[in-house]
């Protein structure tokens, strides 16, 4: 992996070589780059407090590869409030030059969903075009400024999450900025909240109440698209636009011989069908780059 450096005029006179205080480290770097941000970036940048406490996970009646219900015990932490926008990665990149999986490769996955959106070039009109399924294909040019490949850019998608990120990718940008992928179990704890809600908003699905299939975006939205469903906590956009990368490697629970290496991600996408819910657990590649996947931090 290649070694991301802080920006010379960062932290001056620090010698983190020397420091044995981590959560002091950490603490300097994501102050650090906060002060990168403008008041708008600073928004999206806010960390919520999910507090020491019992939370359930997993389902009561658990299909395919959910995890049968539990109560465990979880420290406090901080999650993001949002997922990182595709303007909070732009720092990131500016400021260390970082280059990409996608970019290395040349290519990343770019998924469409049965109905996809086309927009005339010169007339500005939109179009929806119909598939028969949810498909995907690798295409060249496909990185995290150009999602769907040439021809895309992040025009008015500034406060979208960004994608085309893999799992290395997001690990540099939460450890450059003093943070950290959340475990799978601390995703859901703070998606669902004391409440244990299998919905951010509650127990019943509620149509057009976040970004999946049946809204007919045919793409990510902005993470604050749909404010009336934050959770309790006050996070946003927990529940489809993208999957999110967590730090734990996937594990079967029925296919135990399965050798595989995965990731699990949470929280479904835009490609996602209605009754999504936030114990619902996907698997991802996590050297594979697509425009499904995203990511959100947490701190200590």
């Amino acid at each position: 992996a290649d070694e991301v450096g802080l920006p010379e005029d960062s932290l001056e006179g620090q010698d983190f070589e020397d420091t044995q205080d981590e959560a002091e480290k950490e603490r300097l770097l994501a102050e650090t780059f906060d002060g990168y941000l403008g008041a708008l970036e600073r928004f999206y940048n806010q960390y919520l407090l999910v507090a020491e406490s019992e939370y359930i996970v997993g389902s009561k009646e658990p299909k395919r590869e959910e995890r049968p219900e539990q109560r465990i015990r979880i420290p406090a932490f901080y999650i993001g409030k949002f997922p990182v926008t595709n303007a909070l990665f732009e720092v990131f990149i500016e400021r260390t030059g970082y280059v990409t999986t996608a970019e290395k490769l040349g290519y990343g996955t770019v998924y469409y969903g049965r109905l996809s959106k086309e927009i005339d070039k010169v007339t500005g009109s939109v179009k929806y075009r119909s598939n028969a399924t949810v498909h995907s294909t690798v295409v060249n040019g496909a990185y995290w400024y150009q999602p769907s490949g040439p021809g895309s850019t992040l025009h008015h998608k500034r406060n979208h999450p960004v994608v085309q990120i893999t799992l290395q990718d997001a690990l540099a940008f939460a450890t450059w900025t003093g943070k950290r992928l959340p475990t799978e179990d601390e995703w859901e704890a703070a998606a669902r909240t004391e409440h244990g809600n299998i919905f951010p908003w509650g127990n019943e699905w509620k149509k057009d109440a976040c970004n999946i299939e049946e809204n007919a975006a045919a793409d990510t939205t902005s993470v604050d698209a749909f404010k009336e469903s934050e959770n309790n906590l006050g996070i946003r956009d927990i529940l489809g636009n993208v999957l999110e990368w967590t730090s734990d490697t996937y594990q079967s629970i029925y296919r135990r011989q399965d050798t595989t290496k995965y990731n699990v991600v949470k929280g479904g996408s835009w490609v996602s069908e209605k009754g999504v819910s936030l114990f619902a657990r996907f698997k991802m590649d996590p050297t594979s780059p697509s425009n499904i996947v995203g990511f959100r931090c947490v701190a200590q």
